[in-house]
């Protein structure tokens, strides 16, 4: 039996763990990572269950930890956690989790998940034990291996079994249709089954993500077909193996992924495997949907002949269809036996291994969502840099993250997250970039002067504030840099600790900034005049606002609890009014035009409420209003001049207005 250690702080969930696997799997049991590092230096086991939350020494540091345990430093982990933060999975799979299981526990998905793993773990691991036998040893490479290989890649999507092997028995079929010889069908096959191997560098979280994709997951998931040609790109034993890969999301009309190609410049053997990808997703069941019937599918691909398919392929697959063509499941060649590759394909499995090894060594020093290198790679890379060259420590920060993430959702602040990425890839050439958190980024500068440095972060301030015209999702954001000048004499540590103090000096004195803090000054830790004369500018600048005050909703609850008490000592009347925008369902998808409609109307609401007046969005679809010194039929008025000016702004199409007003005690 295998053996598995469960670790967590509560005796009720190591209680319900164990009850689920006992008949299964032998057991052990650990309540601290203190606890589980004992055991581990002293027994080998074959995965980890280990909780994500727990005092003292939590799952990230446990798991850190582990790996430094020689008997069980390979031993796949899987968290366990009630967290469902995005952030929290992207560091838990970057440390090289196989996976998450939520809390509460569901048995059968436990049992799924680890049985799934162990056999993935086994899988991997016999294919190692392959590529490390002696050339003399391995003959031959057949048509099966390298449907071991695909069923590997397949393991990571569980939506996808049996994939490859189906789309390249199609393919085969459709190269015969064509008149291929035999030594072309079976190339063809071999190009067929390893043209998703890209999906390797994909994280599991965006590969088995049940719902819809994201704008960002969508291009992560996009990008396993040069993932994938990248992997085949040297490979010589099959011709043209790479193109089947890279160039089989191309369309015919050219508005595919990844190079748009169109018509014949879509390399033959991807246009065939391209016309199979989508008759077996067609006809295999989806977690978004169930197979379409055969009569469905036919529509959809005579429907796009010549826009997503080749016309010519795409009619001769449907006469394959109507001959029943596509029944039988194995092929086999016309004398009965399997081809196998040529003498040189004993190293084709080597080779295919080490490339996947690059290309995840490659991943796991990348930050999937921006592209620049992830925290620890980063910081090795910046530490080797400053003992090389003289520069500049930039430490950035983007602004008001959580004010998006709560106003416009999480996508847009992926999107935020993702542009920084973007403008620092601009700006990182000679120089080192990664991001180091959620919303913290550095920027290593290398061979530059004070001058140069503060010339090249105005640079980058310059170009993020060009593109916040162009899109609503940035528009709370701003960039807040803190910098120092290093030597070669300086250790990272402290250049950070350094950048981080100017970087607090910029957010205390406005945000949206830079503020340099340089190795000789010794009055680091004084409150300079300078601080105070911004403070005063910011200030005056905050009090210049036209209408009402129209403030954060955490601001607005505190305001709300002051001019409250004014009301009561005064007898003033005070009137609290929500007002909710309730959009038709053709927006739902359009995050965008969402933000337009409730910004018109905040400045509907802005024009209308006078200086002594509050305002605050409230949620994604309503603002909360205080009228000071109205009574309650005042309220029918002012809500009809704030319902006329937005829809003089927005039209009076796309949704419905409504408002209550509150009974204040």
């Amino acid at each position: 039996m295998k053996r598995i250690l469960i670790v967590d702080d509560s005796t009720t969930n190591l209680q319900f763990v164990e009850n689920i696997l006992k008949d299964k799997y032998k057991l052990s049991m650990a309540k601290s990572g203190e606890r589980a590092l004992k055991f581990l230096e002293k027994n080998e086991v074959d995965l980890i269950l280990l909780d994500l939350m727990m005092p003292e020494m939590d799952g990230f540091e446990t798991f850190e930890h582990i790996k430094e345990i020689p008997l069980n430093s390979g031993t796949p982990v899987v968290f366990l956690t009630a967290d469902v933060d995005a952030e929290n999975e992207i560091k838990g799979l970057n440390m090289g989790a196989m996976d998450f299981i939520r809390k509460p526990f569901v048995p059968e998905v436990i049992i799924n998940r680890i049985n799934h793993i162990l056999q993935l773990v086994e899988l991997m691991n016999a294919l190692e034990e392959k590529v490390e036998e002696k050339t003399a040893q391995i003959e031959e490479i057949s048509f099966a291996t390298i449907a071991t290989i695909a069923s590997m890649i397949e393991a990571k999507d569980s939506y996808t079994k049996g994939h490859s092997v189906r789309v390249s028995e199609y393919s085969a079929k459709l190269a015969r249709k064509l008149g291929w010889s035999e030594e072309e069908v079976q190339n063809l096959k071999y190009i067929a089954l390893l043209h998703d191997i890209g999906k390797v560098g994909i994280p599991d979280s965006v590969l088995n993500k049940p719902g819809k994709l994201s704008e960002i997951e969508f291009e992560i998931i996009k990008s396993h077909t040069t993932i994938g040609g990248d992997i085949l790109d040297d490979i010589e034993t099959i011709p043209g193996v790479s193109m089947g890969a890279k160039y089989h999301h191309e369309r015919y009309d050219g508005k595919g992924y990844p190079s748009n190609l169109k018509d014949e410049d879509i390399p033959i053997v991807a246009r065939i495997i391209g016309v199979c990808d989508a008759f077996d997703a067609m006809s295999s069941n989806r977690v978004y949907r169930d197979r379409l019937s055969m009569e469905q599918i036919c529509e959809e691909l005579s429907k796009n002949k010549g826009t997503q398919f080749d016309p010519m392929l795409a009619d001769l697959f449907l006469e394959l269809i109507r001959e029943g063509g596509l029944n039988s499941e194995n092929e086999s060649s016309d004398d009965g036996s399997e081809k196998t590759l040529s003498e040189e394909s004993t190293t084709l499995l080597n080779q295919i291994v080490k490339n996947i090894e690059e290309e995840n060594k490659k991943n796991d020093s990348c930050d999937f969502l921006t592209g620049l290198l992830n925290k620890k790679s980063g910081e090795l890379q910046i530490a080797e840099a400053i003992k090389r060259n003289r520069g500049c420590m930039a430490f950035i920060d983007l602004d008001n993250l959580k004010k998006t993430n709560d106003i416009m959702g999480h996508l847009a602040g992926d999107y935020a997250i993702k542009y920084v990425g973007e403008v620092l890839k601009k700006h990182s050439e000679g120089n080192v970039a990664c991001r180091i958190g959620g919303d913290e980024f550095v920027l290593f500068i290398t061979n530059v002067d004070e001058k140069g440095a503060k010339k090249k972060v105005e640079e980058i301030i310059l170009d993020f504030n060009t593109g916040k015209k162009d899109s609503t999702f940035l528009s709370f954001s701003s960039l807040s840099i803190g910098m120092c000048m290093t030597d070669t004499e300086d250790f990272y540590a402290d250049i950070i600790r350094k950048a981080d103090k100017a970087l607090y000096h910029i957010k205390q004195s406005g945000k949206a900034g830079y503020y340099m803090h340089t190795n000789g000054d010794t009055n680091a830790n004084k409150k300079e005049s300078v601080d105070l004369n911004r403070l005063v500018l910011n200030l005056k600048e905050t009090k210049n606002y036209v209408g009402n005050l129209s403030l954060e909703y955490r601001d607005f609850t505190k305001i709300y609890e002051f001019v409250t008490k004014m009301t009561e000592r005064f007898g003033w009347d005070m009137q609290l009014v929500m007002i909710t925008i309730e959009q038709n369902n053709d927006l739902e998808n359009d995050i965008e035009k969402q933000e337009e409609i409730m910004d018109c109307m905040h400045k509907a609401i802005n024009a209308t409420l006078r200086g002594v007046d509050l305002s605050t969005r409230f949620s994604s679809e309503q603002f909360l209003v205080v009228l000071i010194k109205a009574k309650k039929s005042d309220v029918e008025t002012v809500v009809k001049r704030i319902f006329d000016g937005f829809y003089k702004m927005n039209g009076n199409n796309s949704v419905n207005i409504s408002y209550d007003i509150a009974e204040l005690m």
